[in-house]
């Protein structure tokens, strides 16, 4: 109650037209602070949709479609432990072969979930996964999704912002991520 005894006791004219003046500044500062954040998040929604509607900026681009040999595979394990240590990404032809990493690795580089600032409002990444080929340096396929992180950036602490594409496939996966996690499928194909 003490707090609140400053704004109702008046000792004398002056004071409390002091103590007036100090709390209606307070209130006009936190009004002002809340309004521009607003405004920022408003600005940073309508460049997003923006973003998100331009035809070729987000989904997945497959330029080129390469066959693999035989060495490129390896068997599927069949022990669960194994099992669940084989990365999810290297399964081709709905998971009936799997690709050797290790091989893989020697002749081509996977660009996982790069984050590229597209706009400091918001701030807008682009998040993109590339396959590219090490012999002549071709990019054989992206995935590109947008991030709008609305103005909630903090260095420490994983804060999960609106993604673009939205909507998600058949089997209620985000499309965003899809698109990400799909690229060495549609990419690779065996020989």
């Amino acid at each position: 109650m003490k707090p609140f005894n400053l704004l109702i006791t008046h000792k004398n004219k002056s004071s409390c037209q002091i103590r007036f003046v100090f709390v209606a500044l307070s209130i006009a500062l936190i009004s002002s602070l809340s309004a521009c954040s607003s405004i920022e998040k408003i600005r940073s929604d309508s460049l997003f949709e923006q973003y998100c509607y331009e035809e070729g900026r987000v989904g997945q681009f497959i330029y080129e479609r390469v066959a693999l040999g035989e060495e490129y595979f390896r068997p599927i394990p069949t022990d669960e432990v194994e099992l669940r240590r084989t990365e999810n990404g290297y399964y081709i032809d709905n998971r009936k072969l799997l690709i050797d990493k290790e091989r893989f690795k020697q002749s081509y580089t996977r660009n996982f979930f790069e984050r590229k600032v597209l706009s400091p409002i918001g701030p807008i990444y682009s998040v993109e996964s590339t396959l590219v080929r090490k012999s002549d340096g071709r990019v054989l396929s992206k995935a590109v999704s947008l991030l709008n992180m609305q103005g909630r950036t903090r260095n420490y602490v994983p804060i999960r912002g609106i993604y673009c594409p939205i909507g998600q496939d058949s089997n209620g996966n985000d499309l965003s991520h899809k698109y990400h996690l799909n690229l060495i499928e549609n990419t690779f194909y065996k020989q």
